[in-house]
């Protein structure tokens, strides 16, 4: 992609993005500012500072963003960032970039933009919604424990979940039992199935949604639904998350 394509393409970003100014927010003064300039003391401080530090980090986050999306020079058409879908969901992100309190998730988002729109497949919309709203509502510890499980059953061919959770409880600083009601917890993004009992420890290699369990034993396999949501999302950052 030519310098001039690039630069074209930011600006095209910049414009979209300030549809989604988190300054022109009302929400973000009333709910956020106005009661932490109501502590004695701090109302000054927040008056001098506070547009400085919202203006860096938010800044910072968003070169992020476009450093991702436009990561390793994808070829992007005109046609691409025209499309009303791509604008719309283009100002969701940036509008969810600048609520996070941290910018561990935001490679993440960028990914979606970037693998979804621009790498020559148009994700769908439902399946766009659904993926804003998991990288949403998970955490990055969360996120990186189902990236770090599925690596281990990859490697792992018998009682993947016991190893799993023995080794990696200590490994995330965890109990076993923590770990086991936080996989629970995800079950509900489609991502992972719980099971209780099996006759046999046997599985089949060649398929991701094998059962992790030992005799008698319960455990968790991967879904079909989170290879596609690591594989759009998250497979760029696998050396970095595990």
């Amino acid at each position: 992609m030519v310098h001039e394509e690039l630069e074209n393409m930011k600006a095209s970003l910049k414009n979209i993005n300030d549809m989604a100014d988190i300054k022109s927010n009302p929400v973000v003064g009333s709910l956020f500012i106005a009661p932490i300039k109501a502590i004695p003391g701090f109302g000054d401080l927040i008056d001098s500072s506070v547009d400085k530090l919202l203006d860096t980090f938010q800044k910072k986050k968003e070169q992020e963003l476009v450093d991702i999306i436009l990561k390793n020079d994808t070829v992007i058409t005109t046609e691409m960032v025209s499309d009303v879908e791509f604008i719309i969901n283009y100002a969701r992100v940036v509008e969810t970039v600048r609520r996070l309190a941290t910018n561990d998730k935001v490679r993440f988002f960028g990914n979606l933009i970037r693998n979804g729109y621009l790498s020559g497949d148009h994700i769908e919309n439902s399946v766009f919604e659904e993926y804003l709203d998991i990288l949403n509502t998970m955490s990055y510890r969360e996120i990186r424990y189902l990236a770090v499980f599925k690596k281990h059953c990859e490697e792992t061919k018998i009682n993947r979940w016991a190893s799993f959770s023995k080794k990696y409880s200590e490994i995330f600083g965890i109990t076993s039992g923590e770990l086991y009601y936080s996989f629970v917890r995800m079950k509900q993004t489609g991502f992972l199935d719980e099971e209780f009992e099996t006759d046999s420890g046997d599985v089949d290699e060649d398929d991701l949604s094998f059962s992790s369990l030992d005799v008698d034993g319960k455990g968790f396999h991967i879904t079909e639904r989170f290879v596609k949501f690591y594989n759009m999302v998250l497979k760029q950052w696998d050396s970095e998350i595990i």
